[in-house]
């Protein structure tokens, strides 16, 4: 299949870049880590700094490495941020310049805290939630400028604008990409399983060759366009995933819903994956229409209040779209903010009698807890597909 032909080629290629990535700090040139989109990553390459996206979880250890200084009360992708660093497994926080993280709620916040008190050098941006006032765009752009200080002190460059430029548009390029591959996606055959189009939203960020990128994906979706064998039955139950993240790291759920047989048409996740639905307007001030493009001319992250309903119109709208026979909601352990939204999310699923499954992870994949995360989702599916 040529999907996991490129992926495991890409995959492999994107561990040989952490090498590479420390090899050039030691080298002298600057590393900044980033934890969201939110942070302008092609702002802080064209002042003369690599950086390295910080979304890595899926495993129990990470979480529990943080309980000597931290509660357990954090969902466990914050706490996977300092415990891969706090078991000496994540060679990249400890080589970084700085960490910068974008600070949208408690559970981040904490987080970022124990990373200073552990001497990891962080520089946080304000994300507010009163996202429609425009005192809080401000201050996110006001956020965005200190930060773009600190990256220009840290490599002794001021930001090339043409070459942020070209960043952005390679961005663009990609985003594009991933929206013809969400067209594949919602043929009346999946062309891609969930696990491999996760991996590829991830591997955007990790491959750390843009342009290389986006011409891989370009290629591929223009191989699944021209046909071929597709990886689900035209009758495969369908669903639309929703939550906050899948993780780096994260696949055993999307590995089973596609063992299962079952086609994720489509996705609403807040962290983890591109923002695709607009590009950034590369004429102008390129910060602001950057911020514009992460803060007001997208969907709202779950943390915005009040947005629950403007997110679950949006859910309607991909329900439709990707011709979904259902929902799973997949939630991070502890995160009350999508917990409560759930509560809304299953009422008014409720209401159109659309089947919902709720999922919930700490990142404990454990015999003992996969059997009944086997049954639940073998269940779930087999449900779907009675009712088609």
């Amino acid at each position: 299949m040529p999907v996991k032909d490129t992926v495991q080629r890409l995959s492999r290629e994107s561990q040989a870049k952490v090498r590479e990535l420390v090899a050039a700090k030691r080298a002298g040139t600057p590393l900044i880590e980033y934890n969201s989109t939110f942070i302008p990553e092609e702002l802080i390459r064209a002042a003369g700094a690599n950086t390295y996206f910080m979304c890595r979880g899926g495993e129990p250890e990470p979480t529990d490495a943080v309980l000597d200084y931290m509660l357990r009360f954090m969902n466990p992708l914050s706490r996977s941020m300092a415990g891969y660093m706090e078991l000496g497994l994540d060679p990249i926080t400890p080589a970084a310049d700085f960490v910068t993280i974008a600070e949208t709620d408690c559970h981040v916040g904490r987080i970022s805290e124990l990373m200073e008190f552990k001497g990891v050098k962080v520089c946080k941006v304000g994300v507010p939630a009163d996202w429609e006032k425009p005192v809080a765009f401000e201050y996110y752009c006001d956020s965005l400028r200190a930060l773009m200080r600190r990256v220009e002190e840290t490599t002794g460059k001021s930001v090339d604008m043409d070459a942020a430029r070209a960043n952005v548009a390679v961005s663009n390029r990609i985003n594009a990409a991933f929206r013809r591959l969400d067209a594949l996606r919602r043929e009346e055959q999946c062309a891609i399983g969930f696990e491999d189009y996760m991996k590829l939203q991830h591997l955007s960020f990790s491959l750390g060759e843009p342009e290389k990128f986006a011409c891989e994906l370009e290629s591929l979706c223009t191989e699944l366009e021209a046909g071929g064998e597709r990886p689900f039955a035209a009758d495969a139950p369908r669903v639309l995933m929703a939550g906050r993240v899948v993780a780096i790291g994260d696949y055993t759920v999307p590995r089973l819903l596609d063992g299962y047989g079952c086609a994720v048409t489509a996705d609403m996740f807040d962290e983890g994956v591109r923002v695709t639905e607009k590009d950034v307007d590369t004429e102008g001030d390129l910060l602001v229409n950057f911020a514009r493009n992460r803060y007001l001319d997208t969907l709202p992250i779950d943390l915005f209040q009040p947005a629950w309903k403007t997110r679950f119109q949006r859910m309607k709208e991909l329900i439709a779209a990707g011709r979904c026979d259902g929902v799973i909601w997949y939630q991070l352990a502890f995160d009350e903010i999508y917990d409560m939204e759930y509560s809304c999310v299953a009422k008014w699923l409720g209401e159109m009698g659309v089947p919902l499954l709720k999922l919930e992870t700490s990142y404990s994949y454990s015999r003992e807890e996969m059997g009944p995360l086997n049954t639940r989702i073998e269940s779930f599916v087999q449900y779907l597909k009675e009712g088609k």
